[in-house]
């Protein structure tokens, strides 16, 4: 889908790739750049660029390149026009309606329905953090769920940097101030934040009741930081209720009944499985400490923030899922876990360890003291005031973290050595776990280390393995693992333009005084053949053809990255045109450059001949001496000009 030039440059002109990028990546200032480690692979050292100037970014590890909206579609997994959309709300650009190219036009119907469904999920999000902000203003307004959060460790700066609030034990309280605002009450219900009230048609009412009544409230924020849905923790029956509470409607009761945490149920804006609580305020501190630390309760993760422990996040009232590996392995390395030592927490670490081997990911887990929750060890309960010493005891529960298959499979290797029962469920539960693991590399060393620990022969543990791959007792079904998010190099594709195309491909971005060389060989050419035949690959075929050599340093050479970004749907030629651009010096010089054009050049007339060859050969059949004559005589002129390509020629 298209955009308008003129809005589309209107909107990157009023952002600033480097202030989007930085709320990702932790930037430095490198030359005229800025460096950083690769948001979508994991690394240690930084192979991350980003291109002020220029507005590009461009990864020398995964390949992974291209403008500002591009790096938007992709750190947030949108589509263009939602891209578009995000940053021109950013920008304060209002997008007209129409905004959409004339191809999509031509089918009003889906347009229509694309726009609809636009529409509806920004005014859903608008919606969802109206909301929040009517349960952080009521916050004040409820002394004794201000005064929880306050004892949990929370004071005003932390409740504001999470926007938390509290939600009312009236029945409505919600439900009429939407009312009063005359906000989409459908939508409302569709969100999950009120529902339709049974029994009170017949009197004064809103003719909804609240989801949420009498709890502490925890906005959940997506990666953009918009409002995707809401947790809450129940409260204590109030004293007095905040408001009038009246006929009980279908639904429960208007105070501490029900489950202790309740989540908005799963919408278009709220998919629990990819959210986690805290994950837009901890971004950064995670990209830094290159870990996220996953806790069980949203008061842990406050807790821990307050005691400087930022990088830290819940799930939302789910176990750990492929999707939330996939998020969080984009920002950090390491996974680690902070679970009860008891027997549900580590069945709960059990299924993230397997989550994890699924993905080739080792996770890793911190054992809490049985009975106790990070909030009670690093803050006094009645007090709100923080324990003594509770900053170091937690952080040396952190440092004991050990990758949880190592842990499981030390466990299963000591019971093994009970008797000969033992040692086959240990064998059999450790090939369970090896045959799930999807790193070859992590599960080969593991290998080597069982095979020593138990003295095993190698082949009972790989038939160990065997078995749970053919659906043996207790192979737990695999988790199809999330869309790639953690994104790798494609070796192959990588490679596939050899190296004398990739400097052409620099060379013919860069332009200056690159240009004149490609003028130069362009008067060498066999006839017929433009500079854009100098390529081997259709793609930059496709790409020398629609961009001269001097596109990109002319005055206009915004509009032709406009362009290039959406007539080219090539990801290796958006990798080389964006390294090409972000680098500030060439990886090449003239002289490189020369052999280069040296070599294309040869390939040229090597076809040529070729071409001519096939044509003689066809003149003969068709006893059609005169031409094949003529032809002959190109042939053998083709033939000395070659002369002075002969080292090229040959390999064509």
């Amino acid at each position: 889908m298209k955009v308008s030039q003129e809005l589309l440059q209107k909107i990157k002109a009023s952002v600033n790739i480097v202030d989007i990028v930085g709320e990702h990546v932790h930037l430095r200032k490198s030359g005229s750049n800025h460096s950083g480690l690769c948001p979508f692979h994991s690394e240690r050292t930084p192979s991350f660029s980003v291109s002020e100037s220029k507005q590009l970014y461009h990864c020398y590890g995964c390949k992974k390149g291209g403008d500002l909206l591009g790096f938007v579609m992709e750190i947030y997994g949108i589509s263009f026009p939602e891209a578009v959309e995000e940053l021109a709300d950013r920008a304060k650009i209002a997008l007209p309606q129409g905004w959409e190219s004339a191809d999509q036009a031509e089918n009003p119907e889906v347009q229509k329905r694309r726009a609809a469904a636009r529409e509806k999920a920004s005014t859903a999000y608008r919606l969802n953090r109206f909301v929040a902000g009517y349960y952080h203003q009521m916050l004040g307004q409820l002394p004794d769920i201000e005064r929880y959060f306050r004892m949990r460790g929370c004071d005003q700066e932390l409740c504001r940097t999470f926007y938390v609030g509290g939600a009312p034990a009236a029945w409505d309280s919600l439900a009429s101030y939407l009312v009063a605002k005359k906000a989409p009450l459908p939508l409302a219900v569709e969100l999950g934040l009120i529902r339709p009230s049974q029994k009170n048609a017949n009197r004064a009412g809103p003719g909804y009741f609240d989801l949420f009544r009498n709890r502490a409230m925890f906005p959940i924020l997506d990666l953009r930081g918009k409002v995707a849905g809401f947790g809450g923790r129940t409260m204590p029956a109030p004293a007095q209720n905040t408001g009038p509470i009246g006929p009980e409607p279908a639904g429960g009761s208007p105070d501490s009944h029900g489950p202790k945490y309740m989540n908005s149920p799963e919408s278009f804006t709220y998919q629990k499985s990819k959210l986690a609580f805290g994950l837009f305020q901890a971004q950064k501190h995670i990209r830094e400490k290159d870990e996220v630390i996953l806790v069980e309760g949203y008061f842990d993760v406050l807790a821990l923030h307050a005691a400087g422990f930022e990088n830290v996040v819940a799930t939302c009232g789910t176990a750990l899922t492929s999707d939330h590996l996939a998020i969080f392995r984009r920002i950090a390395n390491r996974i680690t876990i902070l679970f009860d030592g008891d027997k549900a927490g580590i069945s709960a670490t059990e299924r993230a360890m397997e989550i994890g081997l699924d993905n080739g990911i080792i996770v890793h887990g911190a054992v809490m003291p049985e009975g106790l929750d990070p909030d009670e060890i690093l803050f006094d309960q009645k007090s709100g005031q923080t324990t003594p010493g509770g900053r170091e005891r937690m952080e040396s529960i952190l440092k004991e973290a050990r990758p949880l298959l190592d842990s499981r499979i030390e466990a299963a290797a000591q019971s093994a050595a009970n008797g000969p029962e033992e040692r086959t469920q240990a064998l059999k539960q450790i090939g369970r776990w090896l045959a799930r693991y999807r790193d070859p590399v992590g599960r080969e060393v593991r290998l080597q280390s069982v095979e020593k620990r138990l003295g095993v022969d190698r082949r009972l543990l790989e038939k160990a393995m065997s078995g749970m791959n053919e659906g043996g007792p207790g192979r737990a079904a695999p988790v199809t693992p999330a869309r790639p998010q953690p994104i790798r190099p494609n070796r192959q594709e990588v490679q596939s333009i050899p190296r004398w195309e990739e400097i052409l491909i620099g060379a013919w971005v860069r332009g200056g005084n690159f240009s004149k060389l490609f003028t130069e060989a362009g008067t060498r050419l066999p006839a017929k053949m433009s500079l854009a035949d100098l390529f081997e690959s259709p793609a930059l075929v496709q790409f020398a053809s629609s961009f001269p050599v001097d596109t990109f340093e002319s005055s206009s050479r915004t509009t032709a990255m406009s362009d290039f970004w959406d007539a080219i749907d090539h990801p290796k030629l958006r990798s080389l045109v964006t390294e090409a651009m972000v680098q500030p010096e060439p990886r090449f010089n003239q002289e490189e450059l020369k052999t280069a054009l040296d070599r294309a050049v040869g390939r040229l007339w090597a076809r040529f001949s070729q071409q001519i060859k096939a044509a003689i050969g066809r003149a003969e059949a068709n006893k059609n001496a005169e031409l094949q004559a003529t032809l002959m005589k190109e042939y053998l002129d083709v033939q000395r000009k070659m002369k002075e390509f002969s080292s090229f020629y040959d390999e064509a």
